[in-house]
């Protein structure tokens, strides 16, 4: 076997395992996410569903989320909710105009209360939350929640997401092997040869953009 085939075929195996082994992630995350159970609220633990209705909101970080440091993907808004009788307080994860479109200027829920459904995930600087900023902000304001957790309404936007990366993943897998592989047999040459691997290198960054943008 000559060396440029033997690189070749080494190139193939590390694209293929890589691809099969973030597609299997994703799909087993979004799997997870689409089919988490609902539990009482005070049984639910990090990957449950939990229901309650919000009579308050407040807005309480957005944390912008940067691709390389520098290109903006995606901004997450977190909200502080709690029940009429104060009973149930939860961190929310929300899109931004939910507070707008639920609840008044001084955070009172428009009309009824706001049915809310979410599920339960890991405070983690992963996601620009941490354990102790969340400890100094509910100390000022005298509030009691479960500061290692966050209650993420976009769950299911979310688990679908992940399935449409791991689909996107294999996509890109398989047309940067086709492409090397008819330029390895000659097919693809001069200026179009070249644009045709230059496109498949955007089609990995827009992968990795929605990657780091979305999940």
């Amino acid at each position: 076997m000559s060396r440029p085939l033997r690189g070749r075929l080494a190139s193939y195996v590390i694209i293929i395992v890589f691809a099969l082994a973030f597609c299997i992630s994703c799909i087993a995350g979004g799997i997870s996410d689409l089919s988490a159970k609902s539990a009482p609220k005070e049984l639910a633990f990090k990957g449950d569903v939990i229901e309650y209705d919000a009579y308050y909101a407040q807005e309480v970080w957005v944390i912008s989320h940067r691709l390389f440091g520098f290109i903006p993907t995606r901004k997450e808004y977190f909200y502080l909710t709690a029940s009429e009788d104060g009973a149930e307080q939860y961190l929310v994860l929300a899109s931004k105009r939910w507070l707008e479109d639920n609840f008044d200027s001084e955070g009172l829920a428009r009309g009824d209360d706001v049915h809310i459904t979410a599920l339960l995930r890991r405070t983690a600087p992963k996601n620009g939350l941490y354990t102790s900023e969340i400890n100094d902000w509910l100390s000022d304001i005298d509030v009691s929640i479960n500061e290692n957790l966050y209650a993420d309404s976009n769950y299911k936007t979310v688990g679908v997401l992940k399935i449409v990366v791991a689909v996107l993943t294999l996509v890109v897998a398989a047309l940067i092997i086709t492409i090397l592989r008819f330029h390895a047999l000659g097919m693809i040459g001069g200026a179009g040869g070249k644009a045709l691997i230059a496109g498949s290198y955007a089609a990995v960054l827009a992968l990795v953009v929605i990657i780091v943008g979305f999940l």
